[in-house]
């Protein structure tokens, strides 16, 4: 029987310093997690109504429990006379998009001249997105079985060159006419968000561990479940631990939300595993999206 609480229409809520998230995370069954006061969204597995205004879903990967309901999204916007959101993706599913979406308005019927298809921003590694011009998110590569991406969320600010500090406005201003530059963009890792992977993501982006905030997956707990966790392209507990055993000072973030536990798992079991194992070093540090 499937545990009662595995119900993505019921959230769970998390506040995160500077940030509040909405989300659900089962693996096979939905993830999304929303930001509303960054107007953003991480993966579309389900689309709650509180989902529709925000204007910029990022996709991990094409999992229907990721993104079965982007599509929902973009016909409940267009419902409610709202302007299209953006959609950004991994650039090898672009043509698996597009195609669906042809058949979606086929299946409902809507004449090839009324046909606007979503629109999609398909994205490589190292891929900028501006979501206004003081919040980034640059895309990565993450280790998965389906071409897959993660996200980092920039606070960047531009902070005047030492040797301009002592100048007074108007002094700046006359630079600035004259095309010299005394400013310089400082990139703070805000939210970093990682959907299915291997622990090998972590190892091949240092930069997730000095984000603010992290959300990473961990499917697997139990320990005849670490080969499947290999095989499928997922993070088991142990995996974890021995990247801390290893590198106590990786992950120096001050939120870690762990997320995607294996729908087999129920909440109280999963409380428990993490309470005996995880180590201190994360103590006061960790939320979980069950």
């Amino acid at each position: 029987m499937v545990p009662g609480h595995h119900n993505p229409g019921k959230p769970i809520m998390l506040e995160l310093g500077e940030d509040s998230a909405v989300g659900f995370s089962i693996s096979a069954l939905a993830t999304y997690v929303l930001f509303p006061g960054l107007n953003c969204a991480f993966d579309m597995g389900e689309c709650p109504v509180d989902a529709v205004p925000l204007e910029h879903v990022f996709l991990s990967h094409a999992h229907g429990d990721h993104s079965r309901c982007l599509l929902r999204h973009e016909s409940l916007r267009r419902l409610m006379g709202m302007a299209p959101a953006t959609y950004h993706i991994p650039a090898e599913t672009m043509a698996g998009f597009q195609e669906l979406s042809k058949a979606w308005k086929t299946l409902e019927n809507v004449g090839e001249k009324k046909f606007d298809p979503p629109r999609y921003n398909p994205l490589v590694p190292g891929d900028t997105v501006w979501l206004h011009r003081q919040l980034a998110a640059k895309a990565f590569r993450v280790h998965h079985s389906l071409p897959s991406l993660g996200y980092t969320l920039y606070d960047v600010r531009k902070k005047l060159m030492p040797e301009f500090q002592d100048r007074t406005g108007r002094e700046l201003g006359q630079l600035r006419q004259e095309g010299v530059v005394f400013e310089e963009e400082h990139w703070l890792p805000r939210i970093t968000y990682i959907g299915d992977s291997t622990i090998d993501t972590l190892h091949d982006e240092p930069h997730v561990g000095k984000s603010r905030v992290l959300l990473m997956e961990l499917t697997y707990l139990m320990e005849d479940d670490r080969e499947m966790a290999r095989r499928r392209g997922h993070t088991h507990l142990d995996d974890l631990l021995e990247l801390i055993e290893s590198q106590p000072d990786f992950l120096q973030n001050e939120h870690i939300v762990l997320k995607h536990f294996s729908m087999r798992y129920d909440r109280r079991l999963i409380l428990s595993i993490l309470k005996k194992r995880l180590p201190k070093v994360l103590e006061g540090r960790v939320h979980l999206m069950v």
